[in-house]
């Protein structure tokens, strides 16, 4: 895909979640193509990337032949248990890790924050901020465990909007805690980052959820 059509997806996405979230759109109504191109302004490629992103993320369920349907979005009591869960998993993956790590893992691992850093783009800073996690995850080698991540990241990422600048600056310096952490081997500090850098985006999850007055 294009870096045009990745916009224009991003675009919708972030349309027809708010649409979504806010309750214009409610729970059970059909999404048609159709009338989302005319309301959105957007072609039916990228509305269809967008619905596919969303049901990843379980606030559309696309059915063979009846098309994109809205499901009910989670509380906020529920919201804050998926974090919960998040620290949990998040935690045991990079202590394991850690532990696993070698000199060559964690010099590829600084490349990525390295590159991460560089880019600072909002449209594309939360996939290549997953894909930094992912990547340091998968050193533990518990693929189990990370396919159980890798469905509530899903979760998480339909209440997020693209980050301020202020939010990416604070992403990155807590990657560079967590990686000092683990090439320290200093278990203790490298949670207490991870709890920190996870904390802050259930943070602008809540303000996401004032900012759409669901309550």
């Amino acid at each position: 895909m294009s870096t045009a059509s990745t916009i224009k997806s991003l675009a919708a996405y972030d349309l027809i979640r708010d649409m979504i979230l806010s309750g214009e759109a409610l729970p059970g109504t059909r999404l048609v193509l159709v009338d989302l191109e005319k309301k959105l302004g957007v072609g039916r490629g990228p509305i269809r990337d967008a619905l596919m992103r969303l049901d990843k993320s379980g606030l559309v369920q696309n059915i063979p032949y009846k098309g994109a349907i809205v499901m009910m979005p989670p509380s906020s009591k529920e919201i804050e248990h998926i974090f919960n869960l998040r620290i949990q998993v998040e935690c045991a993956l990079a202590k394991e890790a850690m532990q696993q790590a070698t000199a060559e893992d964690m010099d590829r691992l600084e490349q990525l924050a390295g590159d991460l850093a560089d880019t600072r783009d909002a449209d594309f800073f939360f996939h290549k901020d997953r894909d930094f996690h992912l990547q340091l995850y998968s050193l533990s080698r518990m693929h189990h465990l990370l396919a159980v991540d890798s469905h509530l990241l899903d979760y998480v990422e339909g209440f997020l909007r693209r980050y301020s600048p202020e939010d990416i600056s604070l992403f990155i310096q807590q990657h560079k805690d967590i990686l000092t952490a683990m090439r320290d081997k200093d278990e203790e500090k490298l949670m207490e980052a991870m709890r920190r850098n996870i904390l802050v985006g259930l943070e602008l999850m809540q303000d996401e959820m004032k900012r759409l007055k669901r309550h």
